[in-house]
């Protein structure tokens, strides 16, 4: 990984290359995405092992039922492109959720060709004591003492505190 290691956390701005403007601009900003996807690999791995492993779900059907939540009823096909999955991701999904008696599916008269989805009241519900518990395990993740020397940790409160600004 390149970058200034202090107090056993990598810094990810600095440069491959300090000092040379845009020697880092390529092979720099690659190992900067794939840090970003590691983190994010990283916070969803244990979201899903801490919070929604005992209610069954993924974090892609935890998506599907929240984004049925707040955009109902709501088409598949925008469920796919807000939760960046393919529709057939969505699909399944949304069968499982609504053989467990959370999502019910609706076909528009209009278009035959479409799926509507909404939550059930017991949807609703475990979607919001999930959210919950979600935001929950995330500050005690980003509380977490620097000494766990976690750089994936550190990554995350940055983008956090960057996009809040």
């Amino acid at each position: 990984m390149m970058g200034e290691r202090v107090a056993g956390v990598v810094d990810i701005t600095a440069s491959a290359s300090p000092g040379v403007k845009g020697a880092d601009d390529g092979p720099g900003r690659l190992d900067h995405l794939a840090q970003l996807c590691r983190t994010a690999n990283f916070a969803r791995r244990h979201l899903e092992t801490t919070v929604l492993y005992d209610a069954n779900l993924t974090w892609t059907s935890y998506d599907v039922l929240h984004l049925a939540v707040m955009h109902r009823p709501v088409d598949t096909g925008v469920v796919a492109v807000l939760a960046h999955v393919s529709k057939g991701s969505v699909t399944r999904s949304a069968a499982a959720l609504i053989k467990r008696g959370l999502l019910r599916r609706s076909i528009p008269a209009t278009d035959r060709r479409r799926s509507l989805l909404a939550p059930t009241p017991a949807g609703w519900a475990l979607n919001q004591q999930l959210r919950a518990q979600l935001i929950a395990e995330l500050n005690t993740l980003l509380d977490a003492q620097p000494s766990a020397n976690r750089h994936d940790i550190a990554v995350l409160r940055h983008l956090i505190t960057t996009h809040q600004q």
